[in-house]
């Protein structure tokens, strides 16, 4: 037993050595063994996946292959699976591929792949994964498809394998990631949204991962250290901070633990210009499996200004009466002005909240131009009535939208310009779908700065907008 084992494992290594094939009779002769031994060999590595064969000619040549014997892959792979012969035949299909495409076995035994009841097994390109696995060459698709009515996201993967009557074939697995590609999508639109939180807060915020490099800073701490989100990226975060901070910090990010995730710490940080400043940061540990710290998320804000008011303090304590009463005025005084600062920016910033939404649900369609004839800002009273998801009214045109306006027209426009001018006219618009209707518009030229926009206000005619 052990000397054919032994002899095997040679025609295997030969075999992978002669990558161009060999004969029964090649093999024979370099191993110095009988023919019909060599033949017996050959027929149980080609049911166990490790050679393949091809006939040239009068005689079958033997190549190196790695198929997996088809009942070891059922028995393993825990997916729908689809057995095909080298004629492209259904042979076998196990339990999950039946639920998944609600069918009996006899309505997919011994059927051509092309002529299964299954729209997606007549694609090209499954058709070509197929026909290069039989031959021995693995491979993947992503596709959708509709599989019993419902749209799916579906991961094929091509198996050579090795069928129970010794012959090349083909296994598809289906792995449904429809589910995960939605889930994909809805954390995407979650990271856009904190994105955006991020952008307009006021404090520093940093994510660090568990060496303490940068992997996302907001446009404030940007802003704090003179560099880009890009040029942060990738940096250490602690030399952003004094030499005597840094053990401190290191300390506190050490000590966090599910039982306790966050602390807040004071440290002296160098800016940009090279002085220093007082900035006080709470480090919240991100845990993951079996509660491995997988990152940080750090919030900072400067507290110069108060810890030398506190410092200011302390000071004129030492000093009259009066003297510290003075200073007690001038940062109540301060502290109202910061108040009204505060305020003020906070009216401001829902003046501009409000100007956009009115400008998103205006009744009529509105859409500014630059130069060019692109799109600058449009809304969405402008998206339903031509018909484009917001991510698609960015891509196109004035001439897309009015196809009555010329290159020359355009360009004349422009060079008579005069902002403020408001003219009314009837024109057409054209939507996505490519009907035309018509509007009544409003034109005018307006200058933001040194910038200038063609602002277009439309209604479509006869539609009632009440």
């Amino acid at each position: 037993m052990t000397g054919k084992f032994t002899e095997m494992g040679k025609i295997r290594e030969i075999i992978a050595q002669n990558p161009k094939g060999m004969s029964i009779t090649e093999i024979a002769d370099t191993l110095h063994i009988h023919r019909n031994t060599a033949a017996r060999h050959l027929d149980i590595l080609m049911l166990r996946g490790d050679v393949d064969s091809k006939q040239t000619g009068p005689a079958k040549n033997y190549y190196p292959a790695r198929r997996m014997p088809v009942g070891a892959l059922l028995a393993f792979f825990d997916e729908p699976a689809v057995i095909l012969s080298r004629r492209m035949e259904v042979t076998q299909a196990n339990r999950l591929a039946l639920e998944l495409f609600g069918c009996g076995m006899d309505a997919l035994y011994a059927i051509h792949l092309g002529e299964l009841p299954h729209s997606l097994f007549r694609d090209d390109r499954v058709l070509e994964g197929v026909r290069q696995a039989v031959h021995g060459n693995p491979g993947d698709l992503r596709m959708q498809a509709r599989v019993r009515g419902e749209k799916r996201v579906l991961h094929l993967r091509f198996v050579p394998v090795v069928l129970e009557n010794g012959k090349e074939g083909c296994a598809v697995t289906f792995a449904d990631e429809t589910e995960y590609r939605e889930a994909k999508e809805h954390a995407g639109d979650w990271h856009e949204r904190y994105a955006a939180l991020a952008r307009d807060q006021t404090e520093s915020i940093v994510h660090l991962k568990p060496d303490i490099t940068i992997t996302f800073a907001n446009p404030a701490f940007c802003r704090r250290t003179g560099r880009s989100g890009d040029e942060l990226r990738g940096l250490r975060f602690l030399p952003m901070v004094s030499a005597e901070g840094r053990e401190r910090v290191k300390d506190i990010l050490s000590s966090l633990s599910p039982e306790q995730p966050s602390r807040t710490v004071e440290v002296r940080t160098v800016r940009p210009d090279g002085t220093l400043a007082w900035e006080e940061w709470t480090f919240r540990a991100l845990f993951g499996e079996a509660a491995r710290v997988t990152g940080f998320h750090a919030t900072g804000r400067d507290i110069t200004q108060l810890r030398n008011c506190t410092e200011q303090l302390r000071q004129y304590h030492q000093n009259l009466e009066a003297l510290i009463a003075e200073r007690i005025r001038e940062m109540q005084t301060a502290n109202r002005s910061l108040l009204e600062v505060i305020a003020e920016k906070e009216a401001l910033e829902r003046e501009i909240l409000f100007t956009q939404f009115a400008f998103d649900h205006a009744s009529d369609s509105i859409l500014l131009f630059d130069a060019a004839g692109r799109v600058y800002k449009a809304n969405r009273t402008a998206e339903e009535l031509l018909g484009f998801r917001p991510d698609e009214i960015g891509a196109i045109t004035v001439f897309d939208v009015n196809p009555s306006i010329s290159q020359e027209e355009w360009e004349r426009m422009w060079t008579a310009a005069v902002p403020g001018r408001k003219e009314r006219s009837l024109s057409v618009h054209r939507r996505k779908d490519g009907t035309i209707i018509d509007v009544e518009v409003s034109r005018t030229f307006v200058q933001y700065d040194d910038r200038m926009y063609f602002c277009s206000i439309a209604r479509e005619v006869g539609k009632n907008t009440s």
